[in-house]
């Protein structure tokens, strides 16, 4: 074991529940190549057909440790429920990754900057990052991450998380700024688009920003 000062280094273990069953579960098979950290234990919690904001939380708090990190992971969508579920994870000590529209959108930002109101909806998300090599077919029917789409990530993750953070000064909440991200007090559902998956990453110490 690795020792720090002559003390043991604490050992982390994460747990993430993730509202979609393919896309977010095939991300983490490749977060998990990406941890470097021997002293990091990552699980990620889903279901088959996926699960609503509120389940994740549901997940959470059924099925991990109560004394490791927990984290929740969802989308905007269409969903109805985001800022209770939001609020209720907090109050479970639970952090929460929430992107809006979508999860799709951090996949896009590897690639590209992007901006403007979406409401929920990622036909645009998905229109720009079907441009990218391996993604020609990536939408609602084809939400794979596997092989060729995963290496076309495999190095950007410093580009996606320059460009989401970008994002935040362009919150409609005039507090919100890309060095202190969004206040406590900025509405989720007005955080659009954004997504905070590059803070996971930074926790997980795979980025450093």
């Amino acid at each position: 074991m690795h020792k720090t000062q002559g003390r043991p280094r604490e050992y982390r273990v994460v747990y993430v529940a993730v509202e979609g069953e393919t896309t977010e579960v095939h991300y983490f098979d490749y977060v998990a190549e990406l941890i470097a950290d021997e002293q990091i234990a990552l699980h990620v919690l889903y279901e088959k057909n996926g699960l609503k904001p509120q389940d994740t939380v549901d997940k959470i708090l059924g099925d991990a440790d109560d004394n490791a990190e927990r984290w929740v992971m969802f989308d905007r969508d269409e969903h109805h429920e985001i800022p209770e579920a939001i609020a209720r994870a907090k109050r479970n000590g639970i952090k929460v990754v929430f992107s809006h529209p979508s999860f799709d959108l951090w996949l896009l930002l590897h690639f590209t900057p992007f901006s403007g109101a979406q409401n929920g909806s990622s036909g645009v998300v998905h229109k720009k990052l079907r441009r990218q090599a391996a993604f020609e077919t990536f939408g609602p029917h084809d939400k794979s991450l596997k092989g060729a789409r995963v290496e076309a990530l495999r190095g950007k993750e410093l580009t996606a998380t320059r460009n989401a953070r970008k994002l935040t000064k362009d919150c409609a909440t005039a507090e919100c700024s890309e060095v202190d991200g969004h206040m406590d007090h900025c509405e989720p559902l007005r955080r659009d688009p954004s997504t905070d998956v590059w803070r996971l990453l930074v926790s997980l110490k795979i980025i450093d920003a």
